[in-house]
């Protein structure tokens, strides 16, 4: 016979098991040293030069003027084995090669990555990406507005054991604190920042639902749905970018992000059924949008296909069912779908399963890391073309 068990404990024994697991794969993705205070990685002399804009001898000469410790080296040999990205800020300071923005006429750039359907790669679009743009030297804000706090895991923070709803946007969003200040955090990435979730964070859906509920009018409605955007303005003007992880639903919070945002990522797979429901985010979107303020403005929104692979192509010339659907979902979106697909990676997703990326790696795939940057090379340039300080150099490289 069946023996019924406390469905609390049941469950608590769950948590026990499942709370250790992760907390194992938390530390080893922190290796050596079990805690994510600094990124491991070291840049070779050579990659060093590449993102600097300046040769490897031109480096060297310039470490004495520099206040940063000079390259690691080899101990017994003396040769250099890299530099950090600490480093190479210095440098790209000392030589004026920094991404940044002009703030006398550049505002920074808020950035949604949103669709309804889970599983399409928000998190994993958003925390590369942040990465990505990290390592260029660009000043980085990621705001985790998903309550499974998935991102806010890939920053080293454990977050129900680490932090609790007013280390969230929760407090902000509540009233209880007037800027988002208090929310942003340091991460182990020196150009890179922080506003975490946890589980406490989804108190937004219910404090919000009662809020609308006591509103009157339209205009009370849509303060109440632009206070995320508000928030962020108040920190955004010490970033470039400021990324917006966001919820895989269209409730509460969602709705913020979607009134925060400067510009849309909506990821997708080259799958009918995550097409389907892609199609039916832009239409609530849309609907939501439409009673809220009609008079809402994109920079740009763009459809991301995520996952792609070419397995099952047998003959040269065969295409696969998900390059077919990429060639419809461009004939569908055209300028409103990047160019460029994520592949789906091996390397991706073992690093995930210790939350981390490609990009910490102390020796990353390189043909990984060109895969992603055929990606974000192309969002860096939606960026940029947003920026009028950067017109020049656009025109330069004949992109505009």
């Amino acid at each position: 016979m069946v023996q019924s068990v406390n469905a609390l404990a049941a469950l608590d024994d769950l948590l026990v098991r499942s709370d250790a697991f992760i907390a194992q794969m938390h530390t080893l993705g922190a290796m050596p040293d079990g805690v994510k205070s600094t990124l491991n990685r070291l840049f070779t002399p050579g990659e060093a030069a590449q993102l600097v804009g300046r040769d490897r001898t031109t480096l060297a000469r310039a470490e004495p003027e520099l206040v940063v410790v000079g390259p690691s080296r080899n101990p017994e040999t003396k040769r250099r084995i890299g530099y950090s990205l600490e480093q190479i800020q210095e440098f790209r300071s000392h030589f004026g090669t920094l991404p940044w923005r002009d703030p006398s006429v550049d505002a920074p750039l808020i950035i949604a990555i949103q669709n309804l359907k889970g599983g399409t790669g928000k998190s994993t679009t958003c925390v590369n990406l942040a990465h990505n743009l990290a390592i260029k030297g660009y000043r980085v804000l990621v705001v985790d507005t998903d309550s499974q706090a998935t991102t806010t895991s890939f920053f080293g923070f454990v977050p129900d054991r680490d932090l609790t709803r007013d280390n969230t946007l929760f407090a902000y969003l509540n009233g209880d604190q007037t800027t988002l200040e208090y929310a942003v955090r340091r991460t182990h990435w020196p150009t890179l920042d922080l506003i975490p979730a946890c589980l406490g964070l989804s108190d937004v859906e219910i404090g919000g639902i009662l809020n609308l509920a006591a509103q009157t009018d339209a205009q009370a409605r849509l303060n109440f749905f632009r206070e995320l955007r508000f928030g962020l303005e108040g920190v955004a003007k010490n970033y470039d970018v400021v990324l917006i992880d966001t919820p895989p639903a269209l409730g509460v919070m969602a709705l913020m992000d979607l009134m925060a945002a400067d510009a849309l990522i909506i990821p997708t797979t080259a799958k009918m059924p995550d097409f389907a429901s892609t199609v039916q985010f832009i239409r609530m979107g849309r609907q939501y949008i439409a009673q809220l303020d009609p008079n809402k403005d994109y920079l740009w929104r763009r459809v991301l296909i995520t996952q792609f692979s070419r397995r099952g192509k047998h003959a040269k010339d065969e295409k696969t069912l998900q390059e077919q659907f990429v060639e419809a979902m461009q004939g569908i979106f055209g300028e409103a779908k990047f160019q460029h697909v994520m592949h789906e990676a091996i390397e991706v997703q073992v690093a995930a399963a210790t939350f981390t990326t490609p990009y910490e790696q102390p020796r990353p795939n390189k043909r990984v890391l060109t895969q992603l940057e055929h990606v974000f090379s192309e969002i860096e340039l939606a960026i940029k073309r947003c920026w009028p300080s950067k017109a020049d150099e656009l025109i330069e490289r004949g992109l505009v």
